[in-house]
């Protein structure tokens, strides 16, 4: 079973404010690790790594705008190959990219490649499986229901240094939901072992009472047609039982923020080999 932390009400909502309270918890296990940091942005997540004993790498699409000239900040796009060898990091933080990202499968095989057997990679973004989301989608598709949807003229942008369609910024057009980070992680190799708390949003809160016992019936009710239906598996139990725990999950439901910790298990064409039982041949990077 994952582990799933309670969500708190009092403090900062701030997902700088989260990352640094979840890596200042973790020194422990930080300490003399290989970590990349990426996207690092300013640079704030990789200096603290750096005092809390990590030897930090850092990478980012604008490394112009790292303020840390003690640590390097290697030029990178999360939709192209990260510039780092197969099973360089023991951790990888990976904070509010995801949901910038059109190939977000792409990105957690990268994640994966460059992780070592066993690794970490933490990824943050805005909860978009709380139920202030899901109400904001269905009135206007949108991650909140005072802005409007995703769309060329709010959500694109590039620095000042762009020269290539590569190096253009995309706001938050693609919606990066648990259960669906989920799948691309076991496809990819990885599984989540822990949702890290965050600050509850009041506006799901408000909603929780509304929704939550509909939620648990339609959720059992999808479960049971699920196991008696399609091909005999013996992974469908605990993979429906893993999805069921998610769904329930009151920090899933309303806290701000989702934080999630992944292990890599194995390699990428190794998970695609079980999950479809069948010899998949590897096609060259490009």
């Amino acid at each position: 079973m994952i582990r799933i932390a309670r969500p708190f009400f009092t403090g900062s909502k701030d997902i700088k404010h989260l990352v640094t309270g979840l890596l200042r918890r973790r020194q422990a296990s930080l300490a003399g690790k290989r970590v990349l940091d990426v996207p690092a942005g300013n640079g704030d997540t990789a200096q603290l790594l750096l005092e809390l004993g990590a030897h930090v790498t850092a990478s980012d699409l604008y490394p112009e705008f790292f303020r840390y000239p003690a640590i390097e900040c290697v030029k990178a796009n999360l939709n192209g190959v990260l510039p780092f060898a197969d099973a360089s990091f023991d951790v990888v933080i990976c904070q509010e990219g995801i949901e910038h990202m059109p190939n977000q499968l792409h990105l957690f095989q990268e994640l994966n490649r460059v992780l070592r057997p066993g690794g970490r990679a933490i990824i943050t973004t805005p909860n978009y499986s709380n139920l202030r989301t899901r109400l904001s989608y269905l009135l206007l598709e949108s991650e909140g229901y005072k802005l409007m949807p995703p769309n060329e003229v709010d959500s694109v942008w590039a620095s000042e240094n762009a020269r290539t369609i590569h190096d253009v910024y995309l706001g938050h057009i693609f919606f990066a939901n648990l259960t669906k980070q989920r799948a691309l992680a076991a496809l990819s190799g990885l599984r989540i072992v822990e949702v890290h708390p965050s600050k509850v949003n009041y506006t799901s809160l408000l909603l929780l009472p509304f929704y939550y016992p509909w939620m648990l019936l339609a959720g059992w009710r999808a479960r049971q047609r699920g196991l008696r239906k399609g091909t005999p598996s013996a992974r469908r139990p605990a993979a429906y039982a893993e999805l069921a725990q998610l769904n329930q999950s009151l920090t899933v439901l309303t806290g701000g923020h989702l934080l999630v910790e992944y292990e890599k298990r194995m390699e990428t064409m190794e998970a695609v080999v079980e999950l479809t039982g069948k010899l998949v041949l590897e096609t060259a990077r490009t």
